[in-house]
């Protein structure tokens, strides 16, 4: 198994910053998910902050590698039809760990589409230079399959958007499937892997995040706790231009979040 260490690498700074310009897709991926989908729900449990601004440098987010985290909670191999199987981590209970860095490089805000405008867009990458980008670990008993490495992702682009100053934001990401024991036994080694869901800041800054926020370009160093509730799996993730009935349903979700908050 190959694990990054808690101090992460980032790319080199202006090597890592054109490699990710030329590959970041703008505006939201609309990743869809085909089948092997893993459900999880991320937070550093050691109490180490998720979300870095990092000053002029790059925004990660960083999820860490426990084998006693409980983050990803089932598996279905043929998403979204049953059956789904439980994960469980190294020690026997329920949840298996998730790690994933991302790494935002630039913005491309604003959006204005039928549904609102969405002025908080940020591109990015992967953030780890030695190790999958995305990781999950964890046991399937129900199929028989010990703790082990399950899947990973090398993560090609990554897209944070919403409205600015609000507490949920869509991350979304595409890249390679580089391994793990389900990849291996499906022969997805090499497939589209795909990343959605929200994450919810917990205790931000006041104003967070402005609007056409840059994080290369706007000089802010805020490390902030973040949770992030998504998915991960097979699939393919459609780059903008796309749609705008597809966007507005995109704003429409955080918008139905904002009300339940």
């Amino acid at each position: 198994m190959v694990r990054e260490s808690g101090a992460f690498r980032r790319l080199g700074a202006t090597a890592g910053l054109a490699f990710a310009g030329a590959l970041a897709f703008s505006f939201p991926l609309f990743p869809n998910i085909m089948g092997h989908d893993f459900n999880f729900g991320a937070f550093n449990g050691d109490g180490a902050v998720e979300y870095s601004t990092n000053g002029l440098a790059p925004d990660t987010l960083f999820y860490s590698a426990s084998e006693f985290d409980t983050e990803v909670t089932g598996y279905w191999p043929f998403w979204p039809t049953p059956p789904v199987y439980p994960v469980f981590n190294a020690g026997g209970s329920f949840g298996g760990d998730i790690t994933m860095c991302l790494m935002f490089t630039g913005q491309d805000a604003p959006y204005v589409g039928p549904g609102g405008t969405i002025d908080v867009s940020l591109v990015g990458t992967g953030g780890f230079a030695a190790a999958p980008d995305l990781a999950i670990f964890g046991a399937i008993p129900g199929l028989g399959i010990p703790y082990t490495l399950l899947w990973a992702l090398e993560i090609r682009n990554a897209s944070l958007y919403g409205v600015s100053d609000w507490n949920s934001y869509v991350v979304e990401a595409e890249g390679f499937i580089v391994g793990g024991y389900i990849a291996q036994q499906f022969n997805l080694v090499g497939e589209q892997g795909v990343v959605r869901g929200h994450l919810d800041f917990v205790d931000r800054p006041a104003g967070w995040i402005p609007p056409t926020y840059d994080p290369v370009a706007d000089d802010v160093d805020y490390n902030i706790r973040a949770a992030y509730s998504g998915e991960t799996g097979w699939g393919t993730a459609v780059p903008e231009p796309a749609s705008l009935a597809a966007l507005s349903l995109g704003v429409a979700m955080l918008v139905r979040r904002r009300k339940k908050a």
